[in-house]
Order: structure tokens, then C-alpha cells, then sequence
């Protein structure tokens, strides 16, 4: 099963779709924001380590996926776009 989200941002005059999803054949969960169409930006995190833990789960996960996109969006609301690219990838 695919986990995924998809919520838009306005700040100032732009509007920002930000899209997060589960990657499984690379462990990797990746969030993307795109304006108007082209990707301006992208975060990604693994969760290798985490199937792992006797613990792991796809809801564990899935909480992964979520708070990984909640951070995007409130940095987005708060302006920090320019911090949200440049974080990149924290594989």
C-alpha cells in the first residue's frame, strides 16, 4: 500500500502543493513542492533503519510520512521556504 498526502500552501502570492509520499522498494519517504506544476523543491528521509526495530510497522511509518510533511507545511506558512530546499535531503 501507497501512503501518501497532498495539501496546498498559499504564502504571500504564491501557492505551493506539497506533496509527501512512501517510497518502498527504496525505503525512502519523499516530500516534493511544486508551484504552478514544476517541482521548486524536495525533502527525503529514510526509514531503513526503522523495519528494523521489532516494533516497525507501516503505521509507525505512515506517523513518519506525516510529520515529515506537517514540518514542510508549517515552514512553508512561516516563510522558510529557502530553508525547506536547501534542507534537501536528510538521508
Amino acid at each position: 500500500m501507497i501512503f501518501g498526502f497532498n495539501t496546498d500552501v498559499k504564502y504571500e502570492d504564491t501557492v505551493y502543493h506539497v506533496q509527501s509520499e512512501a517510497h518502498p522498494s527504496t525505503q525512502t519517504l519523499l516530500t516534493t513542492i511544486f508551484v504552478q506544476g514544476r517541482c521548486v523543491g524536495k525533502k527525503s528521509a529514510s526509514y531503513a533503519e526503522l523495519t528494523q526495530l521489532p516494533d516497525y510497522s507501516e503505521e509507525k511509518m505512515h506517523a513518519m510520512l506525516k510529520e515529515q510533511h506537517r514540518i514542510v507545511l508549517e515552514a512553508l506558512r512561516d516563510g522558510y521556504i529557502d530553508h525547506v530546499i536547501a534542507a534537501g535531503s536528510s538521508e
